[in-house]
This record gives structure tokens, sequence and C-alpha cells, in this order.
């Protein structure tokens, strides 16, 4: 039966959403401001005013859009058996581990699962697990080549499109053994555990004793992981010190004071506003959870930091993954595993060099022919989205973008600040995704002790409406075949977001200049784009310090942020590309489309294109838009 690969988090990595902090991202360190082009913390010479770049007309996609879906007796047999089958995976894979179950479904018993054991999941990793986790992917890939794939409805055949293709991809992760990382900057376990169990929401009695059960075995759990280490650390693969010092401290400070720990803290508040319990019920929950914290969470976490402070300087790379054997390799994966993405490394490297050089072009051809506006933005822009409430901005996003984007349903959010034991560990903001039962009830965090909380317009734009929140709700409300809400495809999902955190900047009233929307969304896109080339350049090109600092000052950036970068670059490798490399392909996919249809295209048919397909793979996403395309130039 079809079952996902298991080698990495259960889901702490799956319920999180995050805006990126992009290293040097806002004002420079110490406060001050120029009048020299300071974008994002890259500063830059104006020097060429370069010309714009004008839309090529192209051909219409050689698509066929006439399809019908097969429907003799043979086919619905068939469609009937695939439809099962996706069925069955669905409930297989939620079940693997308590956590997808509660974060795929509120609800479960609605879907005939009543009986389920409490569990992080399985994780084998000695070489006879994983030899039977690589042996189950291939069987699944066989079981899906046992379809007849003609006699299926189109929907199907996407469907199975996306799941053949992420199987494919699936598969050469056992290629690497050893070079996954779980203790990464941002998405790593320790960092990704206090935030899940803090928001498991309590639907029912039952989810509160899952979530004490959970508790109890988080040590055996952790210790899987750090064994793990031990074992990378005997190979050579151990992260390298600046990057266990930073999993220590983030340890630390979550551990700092335990008896005002996250945990303890937002269990009680769970807990006093959960209906059906008597008072003795929620103080015996209440002394419960808090003698578990203090005596099995605290603890885990210090041994956290005992392992890594042992192996700390056991590390042989002290930069990107390029430098190790099959590295390169390594990253190549990554890029089709994170991003969704066909373009090879060199071919990302082409299009992020094109794109900063025709970024830089706008951007200079802008301030020459506003330099007035151009020299006092660097003023004013202090000033800019100050005293806005979080809550009124996504709700003034609903309607400023209602033209451009599809309905969804009505829907309740909150958004909330972290707590003050993660606010130098996660970042500056994150959308948790709903189970697809309770998807119209969401939350947005907000972490006010980072260097950009005070600029959180276009975060909001990414997190809420219509980014993160609006897309999920958009896909879960559309009925889809449930074993795709189980699948990640990062790419698709954060890309969306950075587009629409692009285009947020034209929505703002308060600019003194309106030219200030060009100049913010310019800033914006150069912070992602020139940490993205920095990112694959450190980890596929071999960059240094000393090149990354090159790289900055010659093409007119600040280099003080150049061991920034890199501390978070060779850490998180491949995570700038989900961002940047996911807007990019969407935004190719606009302008592809505005190409070919001129006059004809309609933003809001294009944007409910990309929602309806889906979070996949970004081919798969192009045949959609072919589709569209020639659809609507026919009509």
């Amino acid at each position: 039966m079809f079952k996902f690969k298991k080698k990495t988090i259960t889901a702490f990595m799956l319920v999180c959403t995050l805006a990126l902090s992009a290293a040097g991202c806002g004002k420079n360190k110490d406060g001050d401001d120029d009048t020299t082009s300071d974008l994002g913390g890259l500063t830059i010479d104006v020097t060429d005013t370069g010309t714009g770049t004008t839309a090529i007309p192209v051909d219409l996609p050689d698509v066929d859009i006439d399809e019908v879906d097969p429907s003799t007796p043979e086919a619905i047999a068939e469609q009937e058996r695939f439809s099962e089958y996706l069925y069955d995976a669905f409930i297989e894979n939620a079940t693997t581990d308590t956590l997808t179950l509660h974060y795929s479904i509120a609800y479960p018993e609605n879907y005939g699962i009543d009986d389920y054991a409490i569990t992080f999941g399985d994780a084998d990793l000695s070489d006879e697990g994983m030899a039977q986790s690589k042996k189950e992917t291939e069987d699944t890939i066989k079981e899906l080549r046992g379809f007849d794939y003609d006699l299926l409805t189109i929907e199907q055949r996407f469907t199975y499109d996306v799941l053949y293709n992420k199987l494919l991809v699936d598969i050469e992760s056992y290629d690497f053994d050893h070079m996954y990382e779980p203790f990464a900057y941002t998405s790593g376990l320790q960092a990704n555990y206090p935030i899940t169990m803090a928001e498991y929401k309590f639907y029912k009695q039952r989810d509160i004793d899952d979530y004490l059960g959970l508790l109890e075995a988080t040590p055996d759990y952790f210790d899987v992981w750090l064994n793990y280490e031990r074992e990378k650390s005997e190979m050579g693969l151990f992260m390298n010190s600046n990057s266990a010092g930073e999993v220590i401290r983030q340890c630390s400070d979550f551990i700092e004071v335990p008896e005002e720990n996250l945990l303890i803290d937002t269990f009680e508040s769970r807990i006093e506003s959960f209906d059906g319990l008597t008072e003795e019920e929620k103080q015996a929950y209440i002394e419960r959870n808090r003698d578990l914290v203090i005596n099995t969470i605290i603890p885990t976490y210090q041994k956290v930091i005992d392992t890594f402070t042992e192996l700390k300087d056991t590390g042989k790379n002290p930069l990107g993954i390029c430098n190790l054997e099959k590295g390169k390799e390594y990253y190549e994966y990554l890029i089709k595993s994170k991003v969704g993405t066909d373009r090879t490394p060199e071919e990302i490297i082409e299009l992020l060099d094109d794109e900063i050089s025709e970024i830089m072009i706008r951007y200079t051809t802008a301030a020459y022919a506003n330099m007035a506006a151009y020299q006092q933005y660097y003023t004013d822009m202090t000033g800019f989205y100050q005293g806005l409430d979080n809550k009124e901005t996504i709700e003034y996003f609903e309607e400023a973008f209602d033209e451009e984007f599809p309905d969804i349903p009505d829907i309740d959010f909150t958004v909330t600040p972290v707590h003050e034991s993660l606010e130098e560990s996660v970042s500056p903001a994150f959308y948790m995704t709903p189970p697809l039962d309770e998807y119209k009830n969401n939350s947005i965090y907000i972490n006010e002790g980072s260097d950009s909380s005070g600029a959180l317009w276009s975060t909001l734009a990414h997190e809420g409406v219509p980014g993160h929140m609006y897309q999920f709700v958009y896909y879960l409300s559309s009925d889809p075949e449930p074993i795709r809400t189980l699948l990640n495809f990062n790419g698709y999902s954060e890309g969306w977001a950075e587009y629409i955190e692009n285009m947020s900047f034209k929505y703002y009233d308060g600019y003194a200049d309106d030219i200030y929307a060009e100049f913010e969304e310019i800033n914006a896109k150069l912070n992602i784009l020139v940490s993205a080339r920095i990112e694959i350049g450190v980890n596929y090109e071999g960059w240094d310090l000393d090149e990354t600092r090159q790289y900055l000052s010659t093409n007119g950036f600040n280099a003080d942020v150049a061991q920034e970068l890199i501390d978070y670059v060779v850490a998180e490798p491949a995570n700038y590309q989900m961002y940047c490399v996911g807007w990019l392909e969407i935004e190719e996919l606009r302008e592809y489309a505005e190409a070919c249809l001129g006059d004809d295209f309609d933003a809001k048919e294009f944007h409910k294109t990309i929602l309806d397909a889906g979070p996949c793979q970004f081919s798969l996403l192009k045949n959609r838009v072919d589709k569209y395309i020639v659809k609507t130039a026919q009509n």
C-alpha cells in the first residue's frame, strides 16, 4: 500500500509555513540611515540608468483542452479502484504518527479512524530500516504503474502525476546517507517542536490525552535523532560549530525559565477554555502537564544541549554542502525535493543572475527618474507601516485584493505573538496549516522580537490574505483528494506567498510618494534574489567568506552581511530557493500567459488556475497554465 518516505521528521516539518527572515533584511544593525540606496540592508550605488525590457509575444502552447473523462464500464471500474486506493493511502499515511493525524484531520472518527497509537512514528534509521523504507517506496511506484492511466479521469491523472513524480524524487534521497540535517536553524526539530506542541488544538478530550502521551514519548523520539547526529559525527558529516552553537542557544532559550515554559503557559490557557471538564479535571490535567514539561521535556532539551556541546567541534566542513562527498548531487536532490522545479542548479544560477540584473536596471531607472523622491525615501522609510493592527491589515487585504483573486469562504483567524522563549529562534512570522476538516479556523504567529517585526505589511500579505492562509483555505475548501493534503511542495506554497508579498506594496496608501511602492518592491525582491544567489554560490559553487564578500561588494551591495548569510545558508541549504525560485516560477508563468493572451489575460483567472491546481511540481503547474491559455484564447 501507498506509503510516503518517513525519513524526515514527521509533522514537525509539515505544519508551519514561514515568512523567511533574510539575513541583512531591514535596517542596518546600528539603526543608522543613509541617503544611498539601502536595499534591505544591501547597499548599492546608482551608476547606470539602463533600459527596460519588452515582452515578446509567443505562440500558443500545443495542448489538448478537449479531453473528456472516459466513461466506459472498464474506465469507471478503474476510476473507482484508483479512488479507493488513494483514500486507503491517505488513511494509512495520516495514521503513521499522531502529529500527522492531528494536523491533517481534526475529527478522525469521521473518517473511520477510531483506534490509533500515540506515537511520533517509526524513525528506523538503521541500514535495515532505510533499506525497507526504500523498498516500500519502490513498491508504491510499482503499484501506481499498475493502474491504467488512460482510463482515469482528468483530475485523477493529475493526482497520479503529482504522486508519481514525487515518489521518483523520494527514491533519490536514499543515495545520500546521513546528509539530512534534523536540527537545522529554522526547520529543525528543536525549533519546530515547541511551536507544534503549543499549537496542538484540543477539539475533544481525547486530544488532551494524546497530547500528554506525546510529551511522554518525546525523550525516546529525540534520542533517535541524537543518535543519528552521533553517527553523522563519526562519518565526518556533523554540522559546523556555528550551527551547533545556534542549536545550543535555541534549546537554552527554550528551557531558561522552566516554570514559565511555553508548553506550560499555552497548555493552561487551552485547558481553561476547553468545555466539558470539571474544575478538578482541569487542574489534574494542568498538574500532569507541568510535571511532564519540567521533568521530561526540559531534560530532553538539556540532553540536546549536552550532545551538541560534546559534538560541537567534530564537524569537518565549515562551508557549503558541495564540499562533502556527493554534496553537489545532494544539492541537486534538494532543489527537486524542496522547490519542485526541473531546473538544474546551473539554470537557477543563470535565472538568478538575469533577474538581479533586470531588477537593478529597473531600480536605477526609477531612481534617476525620481531622484528627489529616491533620496527622501530612505528618510521616510522608518515611518512606513507604523501603528497598523495586524488583524485589520489582513482584513484590508481581503478587500484590496478582491478584484484579482477568486473568492474563498468566510474564515476565522487569530494573529498572535510568539512566546518570548522563541523570539530568537523562529522566523518573523508563520502560518499554521489547519486540518482539512477545520480549514475555516486559522492561526498566524508574529515574532515581535525579530528585527523585521516593525514592518509587517508585506509579511501579513505573505502569511495571511492572499498569501498562505488564503491559498490553503482556497485549496482545502475545494474538496481536494485527501492524499494531496499530506504532500509538501514548499516551492509552490512559499513561491505563491513570495509572489503575493511582492504585490502587496502597491496597496499601501500611506507612502508620501507613489514611487515608494516600487522602491519597496525592488527592495524586497533584491533581498531574496541576492540571498538566494549567495545560497547557491555557497552550497553548489563552493563560495567561501571572501568570495561571498567579493560578490556583494563587486555588485554594489553591503558586504557586512556576508558572514550572517553564510551561517544561515550553510545550515539551511536550498531554503532560499523555495521562496525565490518558487516566486520566479509563478512570475514566469504569469508573464508567459500575458504574452500569449495579451488583452485577453485576466489576473483573476490566472490566479484561479494556479490555486485550483493546488501544491504540486512546477512542470505540472505549467501544463495547467497551458490549458488555461488555450481555453481562453479559443473563447
